[in-house]
């Protein structure tokens, strides 16, 4: 019998879109989404790779990389996604692209996409945690372009 993955320090992602927050937080093996107000929340979901309703799909650039994690609640799919660019080579004060990053959420009914949101304060970031490795990998990388 495999040991439960360690708790994550913190929040896996955490940022406002408009007045409402959106949070990833693990739970044991299992993955919690949350959106909504600090008070009530709008949408719970907990998922985990035994159940298929989580998925995961990171795609790698030189100097980059896009993440997703995926939620699906029947039809629906909630589509969690950071995207991170580092600075240039060399960058100096006066030339070079700085770095950049951007994470939102995409709500998805079956193949017809009903909202793509930012975030709005701390553009979401998501690190690479142990969870993912257990995850079913998702095929296609949804982060939009800025």
């Amino acid at each position: 019998m495999l040991a439960a993955p360690a708790k994550a320090p913190g929040p896996i992602f955490d940022c406002s879109i408009g007045t409402k927050r959106l949070t990833i937080t693990q739970q044991g093996n299992a993955l919690v989404y949350r959106y909504g107000t600090k008070r009530k929340a709008e949408l719970r979901l907990v998922a985990d790779a035994a159940d298929q309703r989580v998925f995961y799909h990171r795609t790698l650039y030189p100097r980059g990389e896009d993440q997703t994690l995926r939620f699906v609640n029947g039809d629906h799919s909630y589509i969690v996604y950071a995207h991170w660019t580092a600075p240039s080579v060399g960058m100096t004060e006066g030339g070079g692209d700085p770095e950049v990053y951007y994470g939102g959420l995409i709500v998805r009914l079956g193949d017809k996409t009903l909202s793509s949101r930012s975030c709005t304060d701390d553009n979401g970031d998501m690190r690479e945690w142990p969870i993912f490795k257990t995850l079913p990998q998702d095929k296609e990388n949804r982060v939009p372009a800025e």
